[in-house]
């Protein structure tokens, strides 16, 4: 099924580009190219989700990088290539997106998290930089500092009940 599949799609594209190359049709490859990440990324989930008796999650990975990336491509298609100028840190969030996705269908390996966390804290607080350009990333980096250094250094030793969040 699966060799059908991809027969019938390299002689397609193949076709499309022939007849795009000589002139038959003309094919505006600038608007739809985030088509050839985002297709493949969702046909890695459709075949995981639809196929039960073989789950192998390690598809979900290379799935949620292609998934996101072919958004943020199509994003920057639409809305002009310089939206990519503070949208960088999603480079960062498309592999964190493929692990998350493998450990929550992929038996929950706790070592996923830890990979996905980083990645994803580093892409959240340069997305929120980003966003606030000029003074008010300098402003949410000295309350950054401040909370680090009062978490680290300004909580009381006490703690009541053994279900504290810091320990």
């Amino acid at each position: 099924m699966e060799r059908r599949f991809a027969g019938v799609l390299l002689l397609v594209v193949g076709a499309l580009l022939a007849l795009g190359t000589l002139g038959f049709i003309t094919i505006s490859m600038y608007f739809l190219w985030p088509l050839f990440l985002l297709v493949p990324g969702i046909l890695f989930h459709v075949r995981f989700f639809m196929s039960p008796q073989e789950h192998n999650a390690g598809i979900l990975v290379p799935g949620g990088v292609l998934t996101v990336l072919g958004c943020l491509f199509l994003f920057c298609n639409i809305f002009g290539w310089g939206s990519l100028h503070g949208l960088w840190p999603v480079f960062m969030l498309a592999p964190a997106v493929g692990l998350f996705e493998q450990y929550m269908f992929g038996g929950r390996n706790a070592g996923l998290l830890v990979p996905v966390s980083i990645l994803t804290v580093i892409a959240v607080i340069f997305l929120g930089l980003n966003a606030m350009n000029g003074m008010f990333g300098g402003v949410l980096g000295i309350l950054l500092v401040l909370a680090g250094v009062w978490v680290l250094f300004g909580r009381s030793g006490t703690r009541k009940g053994k279900d504290s969040f810091f320990k």
